[in-house]
């Protein structure tokens, strides 16, 4: 791939496309997570509301897998039909993705909006490579750029783009030079962020996926925790992801998917009546839970921690399909206040190494956790999390795990 200019502007422009598309898009599903949650329950009586929207939820999404198709598309399903096909089916497909995941968003999944936004991506990206007679290797690498920009402006993380390159860069050559690929990655995702802020002006929001940690004071009995911090993180991103099997082999056998979605929506509107954090993917209500978790009991901490875990994965195998990311980081996080809290010093750095630990294991990329981690803790803590990002990365692949 020549570093042409006209290359340098379709990737700009294609930065800017996905910013816009992930604001409308993340704006629209907050209208409707509003209206149902928050309007229409001010003039009902709320008793068990969560139960009955939830179960609701789950009757729509079923019917809608019945008769329409298994939407939204995963992200590794989006992914993996690229490899193979060389494009993104958007014929009758986008409009499908779009109002499949926004019915999961609006009635409360436990997931986030990426996998249904890189669906749609890709759809574009192979609608638009169509009309511009681009090459399939032209198409590979603009569709690259645009899911690390996508990640990147979701998830707040500027560097999830160029560290998707550096990560992957050994084993894989899209560009004839790493440096020219992490310039693109760079551009492309600083376009997206400056259109993804720009319309975010526009539309009422709350901060997203922020942590609040106590201040940094450093103490030297923060040095015997940090391995069990570092375990503990471990075994629950390892519980995680066995969440994930079991809950996949229980769709198996049963494949009715009317039948799964309203387990879905059940088990979701029970663990909801119960507490609002188990609802949603958690990039609005990390920074509320941040602030409250050291006045609750350490069983609450862990008890929204495995929860929520399990949740994500019985919406996502059952059905109400969406990403993972979001609730990975928010159950990783509780688990690791409840152990802060027990052992309060330097909590901070607990939970930072704690949740590096967790989430390396789940998305099995030490830089990428590290980067998407980056703007959650104070910067102090990053050496630390990505020390141990890539520790518990190299540790898996010698033990022969799957992290």
């Amino acid at each position: 791939m020549n570093f042409n200019l006209v290359f340098v502007l379709y990737s700009c422009l294609l930065g800017l496309i996905v910013g816009a598309l992930a604001s409308m898009f993340l704006a629209l599903s907050n209208l409707l997570i509003h209206l149902v949650w928050t309007t229409v329950p001010e003039q009902l009586d709320t008793t068990f509301y969560p139960f009955w929207i939830c179960l609701f939820g789950g009757l729509l999404i079923g019917l809608f897998q019945t008769y329409i198709g298994d939407y939204p598309r995963t992200m590794h399903q989006t992914l993996e039909e690229f490899k193979t096909t060389g494009r993104v089916a958007y014929e009758g497909t986008v409009v499908k993705n779009i109002v499949a995941a926004l019915l999961v968003l609006t009635f409360g999944a436990s997931l986030g909006p990426e996998a249904a936004l890189i669906s749609i991506l890709g759809g574009w990206m192979t609608w638009a490579g169509d009309r511009m007679t681009w090459t399939l290797q032209k198409k590979k690498e603009l569709l690259d750029l645009g899911i690390g920009a996508m990640l990147s402006t979701i998830f707040y993380a500027p560097l999830i783009g160029v560290s998707e390159a550096l990560e992957d860069g050994v084993n894989r050559s899209n560009f004839k030079h790493k440096s020219i690929k992490v310039l693109l990655y760079a551009l492309t995702t600083a376009c997206g962020i400056f259109a993804f802020t720009a319309l975010n002006r526009l539309f009422p929001h709350e901060v997203l996926f922020s942590i609040s940690t106590p201040k940094v004071n450093w103490t030297v009995e923060v040095i015997y925790l940090l391995l069990p911090a570092i375990l503990i993180g471990t075994g629950f991103g390892y519980l995680f992801v066995m969440f994930g099997r079991w809950t996949d082999a229980v769709a198996r056998k049963y494949s009715h998917p009317l039948g799964l979605a309203l387990a879905a929506g059940a088990i979701l509107g029970l663990f909801g009546s119960l507490s609002s954090y188990f609802l949603f993917s958690g990039e609005q209500k990390i920074l509320e839970f941040s602030r409250i978790a050291f006045d609750q009991s350490v069983l609450f901490l862990i008890s929204i921690a495995v929860g929520k875990a399990l949740l994500t994965h019985v919406c996502f195998s059952f059905g109400w399909r969406g990403g993972k990311i979001f609730p990975a980081v928010f159950s990783s996080t509780a688990m690791a206040f409840a152990l802060a809290s027990v052992f309060p010093y330097t909590p901070g750095l607990l939970i930072a190494v704690s949740v590096a630990a967790s989430c390396t294991v789940i998305l099995k990329q030490p830089f990428v956790t590290a980067t998407l981690l980056l703007f959650l803790f104070p910067l102090q803590f990053f050496p630390f999390i990505l020390s141990v990002a890539v520790l518990i990365k190299q540790l898996s692949v010698r033990l022969g795990g799957s992290a």
